[in-house]
């Protein structure tokens, strides 16, 4: 693919590029959004950056306990590179802080995840574009019409074919960046229509939003060319999935049947 962007000279690596934009485009989104939710200016811009370091600690140590083969090499578990990262760890980081901070300010905790659902998915499918055009989180090696050759990693990938076969750089892999990228995407259009047309009450984007992401991660799994350990990718991983699509539609429903608040009427009859 494209690895490396050339601009004027200027060599910038793609993942690096998409990476800092999907934050960037984040935020651009949370921003207004949070201030719409009640949160003065400085409060939203704080909350941003403590959600964005909380991110990124949270993909860290995630991916280091459960891909340590990872960090015998030059890679550290305290390195600042844009590398090692897991999105779940990173996802799990990030709302903590936001629901620590949200529960502080005495604000509504569903409102708040709702407001973070839309960014979040945005920013995630910019920084898939990014690991697409860089070549890695690729999948295993397929000879149906989807394949695609990351050529630019084709030295290495020969080297380690003979014991990786699904790395091989003479035959294509699926191109599961793409695949969550357009699985994430479609979600965020069909679930934010299905919480307005049923005109479900707050908290409803971010689970149901939860719960089809983790969906499409499922379904991608068995097509991902993971180096983690089996335990992580055989019982972890699907576990982990299978228990935020439960809980997502479960509490959906157990909260479809409660009391709607002041607040969520409010909002029910502004359409």
């Amino acid at each position: 693919m494209y690895p490396l962007f050339d601009i004027n000279g200027w060599e910038i690596p793609a993942y690096n590029l998409c990476a800092s934009l999907a934050a960037i485009v984040g935020c651009a989104l949370a921003l207004p959004a949070l201030r719409r939710a009640g949160l003065g200016l400085a409060r939203a811009i704080v909350l941003l950056l403590i959600m964005a370091a909380a991110f990124l600690i949270g993909a860290r140590l995630w991916n280091t306990a459960a891909n340590p083969g990872n960090y015998l090499g030059g890679l550290k578990w305290y390195s600042l590179r844009w590398a090692g990262l897991s999105f779940y760890g990173g996802v799990m980081g990030a709302a903590a802080a936001l629901v620590a901070a949200l529960r502080l300010w005495k604000q509504p905790v569903w409102a708040g995840l709702d407001t973070m659902t839309l960014p979040g998915g945005v920013a995630f499918c910019i920084a898939r574009m990014g690991c697409f055009l860089n070549g890695c989180c690729a999948g295993r090696a397929t000879s149906g019409p989807l394949g695609v050759i990351f050529r630019a990693k084709a030295d290495y990938q020969q080297v380690l074919s003979e014991w990786l076969p699904f790395l091989s750089a003479s035959r294509a892999v699926h191109p599961t960046q793409l695949y969550e990228l357009a699985g994430a995407a479609l979600g965020l259009a069909l679930v934010f229509w299905l919480v307005k047309r049923l005109r479900l009450r707050q908290g409803a984007f971010f689970l149901l939003y939860s719960a089809w992401f983790s969906a499409v991660r499922l379904a991608v799994l068995q097509l991902r060319a993971l180096t983690y350990p089996n335990i992580i990718k055989t019982i972890v991983y699907p576990l982990l999935y299978v228990t935020i699509i439960l809980l997502g539609i479960t509490i959906t429903l157990r909260r479809g049947r409660a009391r709607l608040t002041p607040s969520e009427i409010k909002r029910i009859k502004k359409g």
